[in-house]
């Protein structure tokens, strides 16, 4: 039998609970992919606006991009060690590690480089876990009517009772559910996910791991809603968010389930 003491979780000097990996997850995810990003006449990506934080930068440019196909993610996890929580994630492309003296090779693999959270919890633990670089956002998910999903996310205010404004929101988008697919496959692919986070003015450090993901799949059509211009919208406005303009079909995934495991560091 635990005693009082074994059950009360541990938190760190801000409160917050420690969760370390590995993570069991359950959720729902909206996936759009994004074209490869064009090159500069130095051979170098040209990466659009709002496609990192502002303490990301530096760390971010010490990788070699090596290209490919991005993605958007959005996810609504019903459980997991830290309770529920939605996430906006931008995953840029494939990268190649920077050289270190200890390491034989290089690791190439997929990075996130702009991800939003609606929990510190989660912020906290997924630095600490996997250094991924998680900043705190509001999102707002609506259920219509005719079976569509309103998707919305803002920036949070420290202090503010008042409702979501039009103004605030960086990212919306609306999907539309398929018909569902006879029989879908048993799983998502994984990918090794590398990120660096050096808000802390603390020596970077390098973090991959492969994540095992499974769940239902289906396929919806999607409308972004955020105005960037007269006449035109995108998915987000190229600020807090990149405005990447996907390809034209979504993947969905319900029932999900994620085995986020231990990150190897580097």
């Amino acid at each position: 039998m635990a005693t009082p003491e074994s059950s009360t979780p541990l938190k760190d000097d801000n409160g917050i609970i420690v969760a370390p990996a590995p993570w069991k997850l359950k959720c729902r995810t909206w996936m759009l992919l994004t074209s490869p990003l064009s090159s500069n006449k130095q051979g170098g990506a040209l990466f659009p606006a709002g496609w990192a934080a502002p303490f990301q930068y530096e760390a971010l440019q010490k990788g070699q991009f090596l290209g490919g196909p991005g993605m958007v993610m959005l996810v609504q996890y019903a459980e997991t060690p830290v309770g529920p929580y939605d996430e906006l994630m931008w995953i840029a492309g494939k990268f190649s590690m920077a050289e270190l003296a200890s390491e034989k090779k290089k690791i190439n693999g997929n990075r996130i480089t702009r991800i939003y959270v609606s929990t510190k919890e989660s912020t906290a633990n997924g630095r600490r876990n996997w250094n991924i670089p998680k900043q705190v956002a509001k999102f707002n998910y609506t259920h219509e009517a005719d079976g569509s999903w309103d998707l919305a996310v803002s920036l949070r205010q420290k202090i503010s009772t008042k409702p979501i404004s039009h103004s605030s929101i960086f990212l919306r988008i609306r999907f539309q559910f398929l018909p569902p697919i006879p029989k879908g496959p048993p799983g998502y692919p994984p990918e090794v996910i590398e990120s660096e986070c050096t808000d802390d003015g603390q020596e970077p450090k390098w973090a991959s791991l492969v994540p095992d993901i499974r769940g239902s799949m289906y396929i919806a059509t999607f409308k972004p809603k955020v105005a960037v211009k007269e006449g035109k919208n995108a998915i987000a406005d190229g600020i807090s968010f990149p405005a990447m303009d996907p390809w034209r079909l979504a993947v969905v995934m319900e029932d999900v389930r994620i085995n986020f495991g231990e990150a190897e560091w580097h």
